[in-house]
C-alpha cells in the first residue's frame, strides 16, 4: 500500500507540474479546468451514493478489532486514491490542449467493420429493448462507482493476501494512468455521442434519436454528457475538456474489479462476469464508447494481469 501511495503522490505532482505548460493561460487555465468539475457535481452525487452505501455495508461486516488494526492502511488507500483520481482528471483535461481529437473516424470505421457493417450501438439498443434500461443507467453510475473509487480501500480493509493486494493495486493504477492517460492520448477520440458535434455530418444521427427515445438523454448520464461537451466547447479557452473515449476507463476498471472478485472467491465469478458484461454493454448503449474501446481495455488489463501472475509464480 505504501508503494501505491508513493506512485499516486508522484503521479499527482507530475500532473500538476505538467499540465500548466499546455493550458492557455498557464496556471490560470489549469485552475479554471479543475474548477470546471463543479459543473458535474449534480451527477457526481450518484457516484457518491454508490460509494457510501457500499462502504457502510462493508464496514458493518468487518469486526471492530480488524477495522482498528487496518485503519492506517485504509487511510493510506483513501489518500492515494484521491491523489490518483486527481492526477488522472488533470491529465485527461489537458490532452485536448496538446493535440486535437483525431482518432474518431478510424475508431468508428473499425467498430463497424468488426461487427459486419453494423455499428455496435445499434446492437446494444436492440438488446436494450428487452432490458430495464432505467435501472441499468442508474447502476452504471452507482454500482460501478464502488470499485472505481473505493477498490483500494476495500482491499486495505478486507484482504490479507499481500501478493493479490499488490497485483490488484498495480492493475488499478494501470487502468487509470496507463489506459486512461497514456493510451487515451495515443488514440484521442470523443466517442459516438460526440462524433457529429466534433466532425459535423450525421454519421451518428440515429444514435442521437435512440438516446432520446431510450431515456438516456434525459437521465443523469445525458446531463453529464451535455455538461462535458459544454466544458469542451465553452467560449472561454481557459476551460478544458474531460472527454476521452479510447480506451474505456469504465471497462478497464470493471475488468480489474472482475479479476479481483474472481481471485477472491469462485462464488463471485458469476457476479464478476455480469458486472463486466453490463459495464461494457452500457458503455456502448449510452454512446460514450465504441465497442473497440472496451475490447482494448479488457485486452490490456488481462495482458498486464497475466504478466503479473507469471512474475509472481516465478518468484514462488
Amino acid at each position: 500500500m505504501r508503494s501505491f501511495f508513493l506512485f499516486a503522490s508522484v503521479y499527482l505532482i507530475f500532473a500538476i507540474l505538467f499540465a500548466p505548460f499546455f493550458m492557455d493561460g498557464g496556471m490560470t487555465g489549469f485552475l479554471a479546468v479543475t474548477q470546471s468539475a463543479k459543473l458535474l457535481w449534480k451527477t457526481g452525487t450518484f457516484f457518491l451514493i454508490g460509494i457510501l452505501i457500499g462502504l457502510i455495508i462493508l464496514v458493518m461486516t468487518v469486526g471492530r478489532d480488524v477495522l482498528r488494526a487496518r485503519l492506517p492502511l485504509v487511510g493510506l488507500a483513501l489518500i492515494a486514491t484521491v491523489f490518483l483520481q486527481s492526477g488522472f482528471t488533470i491529465l485527461k483535461n489537458v490532452m485536448s490542449f496538446i493535440t486535437p481529437y483525431f482518432a474518431d473516424p478510424f475508431m468508428a470505421n473499425l467498430d463497424s467493420a468488426l461487427h459486419f457493417g453494423v455499428d455496435p450501438w445499434v446492437i446494444a439498443h436492440w438488446i436494450g429493448g428487452y432490458l430495464p434500461t432505467d435501472l441499468m443507467i442508474y447502476s452504471y453510475l452507482t454500482i460501478w462507482a464502488l470499485p472505481a473509487f473505493a477498490l483500494p480501500v476495500i482491499i486495505a480493509l478486507t484482504d490479507g493476501d499481500r501478493a493479490r493486494m499488490t497485483r490488484t493495486l498495480i492493475l488499478y493504477a494501470v487502468a487509470w494512468a496507463f489506459v486512461g492517460n497514456v493510451l487515451a492520448f495515443a488514440g484521442l477520440s470523443v466517442g459516438p455521442v460526440y462524433y457529429d458535434r466534433l466532425l459535423g455530418g450525421e454519421r451518428f444521427a440515429d444514435l442521437t434519436v435512440a438516446l432520446v427515445e431510450s431515456g438516456v438523454t434525459a437521465s443523469s448520464i445525458g446531463i453529464t454528457q451535455q455538461a462535458l461537451w459544454e466544458i469542451y466547447a465553452g467560449q472561454s479557452a481557459l476551460i478544458g475538456s474531460g472527454i476521452s473515449a479510447f480506451p474505456s476507463v469504465h471497462v478497464a476498471v470493471a475488468t480489474v474489479a472482475a479479476i479481483y472478485m474472481c481471485e477472491r472467491s469462485k462464488w463471485l465469478v458469476p457476479l464478476a462476469a455480469t458486472f463486466l458484461f453490463f459495464t461494457f454493454y452500457l458503455s456502448v448503449f449510452t454512446g460514450y464508447h465504441y465497442a473497440v474501446d472496451g475490447y482494448a481495455s479488457i485486452i490490456v488489463i488481462f495482458i498486464v494481469w497475466g504478466l503479473l501472475r507469471r512474475r509472481n509464480n516465478a518468484v514462488l
